[in-house]
């Protein structure tokens, strides 16, 4: 079983090293969980992390799908001011608070 638990530093040269992230999709729905008064945006390095958080998900119908990391920081996830999601959840498990990040303070983060 591979699990993921990262620090801030582990998380972002992870995604480096990928070259991008994983979202769930469900067709061409993103999945995104209630945060505070906004959405907040799962994203995972690994793909078998992220199945394994959409299989925890019954009856959701998820798949995981891989963003490149040039588009994820770009116009159409994180360069947009529209986005639907304030916050970013970086690889989350049931279970464990995962980190969470602003869109922006992502962003930032990612272009390094």
């Amino acid at each position: 079983m591979n699990v993921e638990v990262f620090g801030d530093r582990d998380f972002i040269k992870s995604a480096h090293s990928s070259d991008g992230i994983w979202v769930l999709m469900a067709g061409r729905a993103v999945y995104m969980l209630a945060a505070e008064n906004e959405n907040a945006l799962p994203v995972w390095v690994l793909k078998e992390s992220a199945q394994k958080f959409a299989e925890n998900l019954k009856g959701k119908n998820l798949s995981p799908v891989f963003v490149p990391l040039s588009n994820f920081v770009g116009s159409a996830w994180l360069g947009t001011e529209s986005a639907e999601f304030a916050e970013v959840l970086a690889a989350p498990v049931h279970g464990r608070a995962p980190l969470v990040y602003s869109v922006s303070e992502l962003r930032a983060k990612l272009k390094t």
